[in-house]
């Protein structure tokens, strides 16, 4: 059985980055996934859903731009190119940019689908992968089985045709005239999916209810997002966990806020509804509250609300209740198993620089984890932001060389330091000022 260089779990964006940035190299890899084809949250492309991130933060670019898995190469082969210069808007929607994933997806030939993986067992040399249909030997994994929804308890045993998360939202049938519907959760899918229902459920009431205080705004502005930039991902990295923790709160609008773009089409749209004299009637807004118990009563659901300040107790009786309420890691039993010896932090597996699973013992090669260190690394970690740059250094470790070099990081090539099996750069002088960031 021939020996791969580094096999990698889950194929999702982060992942299809790696596939897409190891082929120039002479790493022999190859990538598993359970389901038949490619698809990035089909049930939340909405007709206006904006992506939050630049689309030049793809699988490649900030890494090699030059690469042709670069998004304005696909922009160009698909003869949108000056179309996409003349709309004047550098951003563009989940549903061409999960497009962009799956034309990637199909000229990459690493990948197989439909082949689940169900054990990693470590040997002397390196792995043996064991699916659904073969075995399979590598000297390195890379898990990126990406997330799952997060469903309230009290919810988890009514999830339905008329109880989902709103990544289900598209695959369920559509509120009728009438339906009295929930949307619980104030971020950007909660957002969309009001706007979607204001937009196309005609006669639908709507309950909008979060644990936030405010339809709060994503902090998107230029000093915001040097958390987003390698310097900041590295000195992140080195401080101490509780200090980790609070910067990751501390700075949670820069990645799980609402577009200020959606909140002020929002607000326009709820204004002419209460210019027209219906608003009153067909939505209301719920802050700082939170869903204590749901039950079922009459064919539709019994919901009891709580106020975070006052306590104070409310009750709704709806037909409907989508559920945006985000995603957690998803941890399948192989990866609960082989995480069994690494080195724990307050419950968390710890990674090195290079997103390498440091283990208490020996173990035949290295781990690497990929959208599981919010922690560990920051938010850019569940982030599309430095998707390309995390890999880059994941294959610098697997080559035991740099490889890759980042644009920010070229005037301090010197500085690398192999140590062990992985290459760590050090943050370039030109990232210094991102410690008043921190």
């Amino acid at each position: 059985m021939d020996m791969l260089d580094v096999i990698g779990i889950g194929i999702g964006p982060f992942n299809l980055s790696l596939a897409a940035l190891i082929e120039p190299t002479r790493l022999r890899a190859l990538f598993l996934e359970k389901r038949e084809t490619f698809y990035w949250h089909p049930g939340l492309a909405l007709p206006n859903s904006r992506l939050q991130v630049s689309p030049l933060k793809d699988c490649v670019t900030l890494v090699d731009p030059t690469s042709s898995y670069s998004f304005l190469n696909y922009l160009a082969m698909h003869g949108r190119l000056y179309s996409f210069v003349n709309k004047r808007n550098a951003s563009t929607s989940r549903r061409e940019f999960s497009d962009y994933y799956q034309w990637v997806a199909q000229r990459l030939r690493t990948l197989r689908f439909g082949e689940e993986v169900v054990d990693i067992v470590p040997f002397k040399d390196g792995y043996r992968v064991n699916t659904s249909t073969t075995t399979y030997l590598a000297r390195a994994v890379v898990i990126g089985v990406g997330v799952e929804p997060k469903i309230p308890v009290c919810a988890s045993a009514f999830v339905g045709e008329t109880v989902y998360h709103a990544a289900d939202y598209l695959e369920r049938s559509p509120p009728s005239t009438g339906e009295h519907v929930l949307v619980v959760g104030g971020g950007q899918s909660g957002a969309e999916i009001v706007e979607h229902l204001l937009t196309r459920s005609v006669g639908t009431r709507i309950t909008w209810a979060t644990s936030r205080t405010n339809l709060l705004a994503m902090d998107d502005n230029s000093f915001a997002n040097e958390a987003y930039m390698p310097g900041y991902s590295h000195r992140f990295h080195a401080l101490p966990l509780q200090q980790r923790r609070s910067i990751v709160e501390r700075e949670k609008l820069t990645s799980d806020g609402v577009s200020t773009e959606l909140c002020n089409r929002l607000y326009e749209m709820l204004y002419e509804r209460d210019v027209a004299g219906s608003l009153s009637e067909s939505f209301r807004l719920l802050s700082s509250v939170v869903v204590t118990n749901i039950t079922s009563h009459d064919k539709r659901w019994r919901v009891d609300l709580s106020g975070i300040a006052t306590q104070r107790g409310h009750r709704l009786s709806v037909d409907r209740i989508v559920l945006a309420t985000g995603f957690q890691p998803r941890t399948p039993p192989f990866l609960q198993s082989l995480l069994g010896g690494a080195r724990m932090e307050e419950g968390l597996p710890v990674l090195g620089p290079d997103y390498a699973v440091c283990f208490s013992q020996q173990m035949p090669g290295p781990v690497y984890l990929q959208n599981q260190s919010r922690l560990q690394h920051g938010l850019q970690s569940v982030n599309l932001s430095l998707v390309a740059y995390r890999n880059s250094l994941i294959i610098n470790g697997l080559l035991e060389r740099p490889f890759y070099v980042n644009t920010a990081e070229r005037q301090v090539l010197e500085g690398y330091e192999t140590r062990g099996k992985g290459v760590e750069p050090v943050v370039p002088r030109s990232a210094q000022h991102v410690a008043a960031i921190t």
